[in-house]
């Protein structure tokens, strides 16, 4: 029977914690997993929020229960699915061709909404189906590259682990030595460009604001994954420290160091930050989210409030490392690609609002728009950690409701 969630979101969100039982699928017999002082599965997902999403749609409970319905439809979550690689090199260039580049993202995606299925419903079909795609493509790539192989690595690479934790902690089916060939090729092959700072003559420019925020996140995301803290230590120093791609690319009033370029890659950016912050507050670096009062928070919501039609402050005097490259500086905010709304803003929303009890009422007033925030209908799949009304709700009731 469905739960009556509006007239009382807080009681029911505090009955969801109280009452959740632990979701024991295939091969999950304990609440979670520890290694090499990780927590697993830990990277955007704990074992606690699968049991939230398990939980949910079980008991028909919204957000969870229509958010999995409206993933459930998604081609790339049918255990069906037929995959588009493997390739032996993936090549993604700024112009000309990009062999791989489109398949290798879509399959990525399909593993991850493919262990996501299986861990909801139970049905080991999609637990396979994403094994199949892992085992494929780790036995098969060999070489990442072109001017953009930081990109693909990092936002591809990403979504693979994200899938890859689930099934390794939730299901007993992926054999071991299957899991070290997929752990060689994130180490080998995914890891080395996506990382990379240092110029190349392929790639003269690296680890630039979107760029460089990509890197971070796959960075932690992949230590995690590896049982490797230095990794995943170095990704995090990255963020703080690195000046081209750190947490001050967003001003004090929350301009980005993109936003007179378009708002696409300025939502991106702000995407691959709440990855990361979300994934160190797994891993129990609880302070990422709040670094310099909350400067992330902020420029959700000044991008928020700007791509509602809102007019908002702007210094033109604030721009990305490399800004000549791309016609920059901005002498004003682009309206290139504003309104459109990539899946972003609920893993922000829940932690700010639906934990911390915050307000972000431009924030907000997206997900209001979008109702269910689902898969990116604009931009290259594998950019954002998509479905995030699924994925990242923590309050019975609407996306938005609040703590």
């Amino acid at each position: 029977m469905k739960l009556v969630m509006h007239l009382i979101p807080s009681i029911v969100h505090l009955t969801l914690l109280t009452w959740m039982p632990t979701a024991l699928a295939k091969g999950n017999h304990q609440k979670f997993h520890r290694k090499e002082g990780f927590v697993h599965p830990g990277i955007l997902s704990l074992q606690e929020d699968l049991d939230r999403m398990k939980y949910g749609v079980g008991n028909q409970t919204d957000p969870w229960y229509s958010a999995s319905l409206n993933m459930s439809g998604d081609p790339l979550a049918s255990s069906s699915y037929k995959l588009r690689g493997p390739f032996t090199t993936v090549t993604r260039n700024n112009t000309g061709g990009s062999p791989g580049t489109t398949e290798l993202s879509h399959d990525a995606v399909a593993s991850l909404l493919n262990a996501l299925m299986y861990y909801i419903t139970g049905e080991v079909v999609h637990a396979e189906k994403s094994i199949e795609i892992f085992n494929d493509w780790a036995n098969t790539l060999k070489l990442i590259n072109g001017t953009d192989a930081q990109l693909v690595a990092a936002l591809a690479g990403t979504q693979f682990v994200n899938a890859a934790e689930i099934i390794r902690y939730t299901y007993s089916g992926w054999a071991q030595p299957d899991i070290s060939t997929f752990e060689d090729m994130i180490l080998n092959i995914f890891y080395p460009p996506a990382s990379r700072t240092t110029p190349t003559a392929v790639d003269p420019h690296p680890f630039q604001a979107n760029w460089g925020t990509s890197g971070e996140t796959a960075i932690v995301a992949f230590g995690v994954f590896l049982n490797n803290r230095t990794m995943y230590k170095e990704g995090l120093k990255l963020y703080k420290t690195y000046e081209c791609a750190n947490i001050n690319t967003i001003n004090l009033f929350g301009q980005n160091c993109e936003s007179g370029r378009d708002q696409t890659h300025v939502q991106l950016g702000l995407g691959n930050m709440a990855e990361l912050c979300q994934t160190a507050h797994n891993q129990g670096d609880y302070s990422y989210w709040d670094l310099l009062s909350k400067r992330l928070m902020t420029g959700y919501e000044y991008t928020a409030e700007y791509n509602l039609g809102n007019e908002v402050e702007y210094d033109a005097n604030f721009y990305r490392c490399g800004a000549n490259l791309l016609g920059g500086p901005w002498a004003n905010i682009s309206a290139i690609d504003r309104g459109e709304f990539r899946p972003i803003h609920q893993i922000a929303y829940s932690y700010y609002v639906q934990v911390q009890g915050l307000e972000m009422p431009w924030a907000e007033k997206v997900l209001k728009q979008l109702h269910i925030e689902a898969n990116d209908n604009y931009n290259n799949m594998a950019d954002s950690a998509c479905y995030g009304t699924l994925r990242f709700s923590r309050v019975a009731g609407d996306a938005w409701a609040r703590k």
